[in-house]
């Protein structure tokens, strides 16, 4: 028995000595003196897991205050800069300067993930309307969270109007965000803890997504932009019983934020933003094999967030028509693998928010 278990450990420090020393050298050399896709992986981590977030005991996490970051991506570069800094916590503020007329509550898309701050939709409505816009948008975030960080961050700044976001994953934020403030917390697995800290799982990682680019992924003719497979075949990542109970406590957290904006005397615009899938999905329809659901299940978040605005009396505006126009006519809107908007995609939504407000006459 000893031979094999002694063959067993020296099999297993063959495995895990190597992958030490390369994490170990890694770690030990600058970042400049690594060859470039490897410094990229390295500063895409440190950015990811240290140096961008910090725990918060209400919100989970927010941005740390006064960074100044500069992410890079194979399908983008961009800096991240908190212009607005309190003193536990920074956002990207505004870009006009002057008393706050708007406030923007969001995830990435609010954020603007992959783009400076003045190609952000919130930027180029503030332009449009010579008045700035707040940017209050953090990755990761969802309804539970757009309202507090409207409560403790937002209402202090008196906006006139609060625009606040929807998106796909929303509603699977707020029942993870639900389990979170209950003590309900995932714990950390062993991927979880190599994604944050090992150079060679990540590198491993890269290979393997390499390898599965073509089955993963369904190309839009002619655009340039990739489908998700697994969003076509659950668009918000819940299976069918949760959904009603995560668009509860959506709506509960709207209608909050709703009461919060009309104590301030400020208007309150609901926005919802659609993902890559809604948008293109008439595009690659005829010929995606196997997602015939997501043809009955894409509009269902969209049409259930009208008839909830119609019945609670607020102002509301869906993007998905314009996105889709847009889309229809060959415009890449989206990075192409990436699920976010490229600076095409935001000056469209800043555009078509704008026109709304002076429909509206809120201009």
């Amino acid at each position: 028995m000893r031979p094999y278990l002694a063959k067993a450990l020296l099999i297993f420090l063959g495995i895990v000595f190597p992958v030490f020393l390369l994490d170990f050298s890694v770690r030990l050399l600058p970042v400049a003196a690594l060859p470039a896709p490897l410094s990229a992986l390295v500063e895409e981590m440190e950015i990811g897991t240290r140096q961008l977030y910090r725990e918060d005991k209400e919100l989970r996490h927010t941005i740390k205050r006064n960074t100044d970051l500069e992410f890079k991506h194979p399908e983008y570069t961009y800096r991240l800069k908190t212009n607005l800094n309190f003193t536990d916590a920074g956002f990207r503020g505004g870009t006009l300067g002057g008393p706050a007329w708007g406030l923007a509550l969001g995830d990435s898309f609010t954020l603007g993930v992959g783009v400076n701050q003045e190609a952000t939709w919130v930027a180029r409505l503030a332009a449009l309307a010579k008045r700035d816009v707040i940017n209050l948008g953090v990755s990761g975030y969802g309804p539970i969270q757009y309202t507090r960080a409207l409560e403790k961050y937002g209402i202090p700044l008196m906006p006139k109007i609060v625009f606040y976001t929807l998106y796909t994953n929303d509603l699977d934020d707020c029942v993870r965000l639900e389990r979170w403030s209950s003590g309900q917390q995932r714990k950390l697995s062993i991927k979880t803890y190599l994604r944050q800290n090992s150079v060679t799982f990540n590198l491993f990682l890269t290979l393997a997504n390499l390898r599965k680019r073509r089955s993963r992924y369904i190309e839009v003719p002619s655009i340039g932009v990739k489908l998700i497979r697994r969003k076509l075949n659950d668009p918000y990542d819940l299976g069918k019983k949760q959904y009603h109970s995560a668009w509860r406590l959506a709506r509960q957290q709207i209608e909050t934020a709703y009461e919060y904006s009309r104590r301030i005397n400020a208007a309150f615009v609901l926005l919802y933003f659609p993902s890559k899938e809604e948008v293109y999905w008439d595009l690659v329809k005829a010929t995606a094999q196997g997602f015939t659901s997501f043809e009955g299940s894409r509009d269902k978040l969209r049409n259930d967030t009208a008839e909830f605005c119609a019945s609670g009396g607020f102002l509301c505006l869906d993007l998905s028509a314009a996105l889709r126009a847009r889309g229809s006519n060959g415009e890449q809107l989206y990075f192409p693998i990436d699920i976010h908007w490229n600076e095409t995609g935001h000056r469209v939504v800043g555009d078509e928010i704008y026109k709304f407000l002076l429909d509206e006459k809120i201009l």
